[in-house]
């Protein structure tokens, strides 16, 4: 049986047509049957990163959920054209949670309502982002420095919402403590949210600094709802520590996943204890121009290779003579020369390495047979 519907959002006098899932995740309770019982390591939402591409490749790599890039709610009650957020958004690509942003209640209330329709796994609300244009409007980790903000957005979007909704918040404004956290957890909790993700870093820090992640455990010893850990996990060593340092339900990863999508297939095999093998060169190369496709099956030459130059550079800082090949791709506008161009630096570093094999068996006596 078909498990999926169109709908339909009017922006800008265009309307656009997404695929909606007919039913969103559970509304309450802990991880056992609750809004995480499936869910162990989910995308950061990563603005310029996060698109449908790359939430549709981290899915299919096994992260359990992704979140989109933010969503202005003013852009979007507005019939904005200009949200480009939700551009290729497409339910059916795997478990979503919907961010939105905003430091309106009333607004944030109807974008919640309009986005509900398309049936997330959650409404999820951005108290987090630290960028200057965000908070400047008192939006993003802004609304930290406000509880009674804070509580009246989190209970309008709960009342207008007709999925779970989920707050993503940082540590604090400036210098978070223990105290600070968990009374910012607990307005989000008795306002109504029915799970809270902990970027364990202040506003003022950015992402600079380690990530304290005692403040989560502060978090998940204050609230009775689900508390997903967020920040400095890079592969299943770390995963594990944060999960037995806070007791944290879940996993968010942002900023690791960048160019390395694989690292959700390397934590998934570790929790259920299977093998791993780390993908080749060649299979990063093929991850790389597969990513791309993609970007120009959705927007065409040569925007989709422009749009996607950051995070081409990202997949090859885990290449070998990763320099000399950026200067090469980041000039190409078309697809047909970046496919000639790594398919040429591919043959060249396989080349390179069988060469080396074969000089190290050489002076070993070992056979290559």
């Amino acid at each position: 049986m078909d498990s999926t519907k169109h709908t339909r959002i009017r922006l800008g006098g265009r309307s656009l047509d997404i695929v909606a899932a007919t039913a969103p995740g559970p509304v309450s309770g802990g991880t056992s049957g609750g809004p995480l019982s499936d869910i162990r390591v989910v995308l950061a939402p990563l603005c310029g990163i996060t698109d449908a591409v790359f939430r549709k490749i981290c899915l299919d790599r096994g992260a359990d959920m992704a979140v989109t890039e933010m969503i202005s709610s003013e852009g979007l009650v507005r019939n904005s054209p200009h949200v480009r957020s939700i551009r290729g958004l497409d339910m059916a690509e795997g478990p979503l949670s919907l961010q939105i942003f905003g430091a309106d209640p009333e607004i944030m209330g109807e974008a919640a309502a309009i986005l509900s329709g398309l049936r997330p796994r959650f409404i999820d609300l951005n108290f987090g982002c630290p960028v200057r244009k965000i908070v400047n409007k008192n939006g993003g980790s802004a609304v930290l420095k406000n509880l009674e903000l804070l509580g009246r957005i989190c209970r309008r979007v709960v009342k207008e919402s007709g999925v779970p909704v989920s707050a993503k918040i940082r540590s604090g404004w400036d210098k978070p403590t223990a105290v600070g956290v968990k009374d910012i957890a607990r307005t989000i909790e008795d306002a109504g949210v029915s799970m809270i993700t902990v970027h364990a870093r202040a506003k003022s820090q950015a992402f600079s600094a380690m990530a304290d992640w005692m403040l989560i455990k502060a978090v998940k010893d204050a609230v009775s709802i689900p508390v997903v850990g967020n920040g400095d996990v890079t592969g299943p060593n770390s995963y594990f520590e944060m999960k037995a340092m806070t007791g944290c339900d879940a996993v968010m990863i942002g900023r690791a996943a960048i160019g390395n999508p694989w690292i959700f297939e390397e934590i998934a095999a570790a929790v259920d204890g299977r093998d791993y093998t780390p993908p080749s060169f060649r299979e990063r190369v093929e991850g790389l121009l597969c990513h791309v496709r993609s970007s120009v099956r959705d927007c065409g030459e040569p925007l989709g290779i422009v749009s996607a130059r950051r995070i081409m550079s990202a997949y090859l800082k885990r290449l070998p003579n990763a320099r000399e090949i950026r200067s090469k791709i980041m000039t190409c506008t078309r697809l047909g020369d970046l496919t000639t161009t790594m398919d040429g630096y591919l043959r060249q570093i396989e080349q390179e390495s069988a060469s080396n094999t074969h000089a190290v068996a050489g002076d070993t006596g070992m056979s290559l047979c």
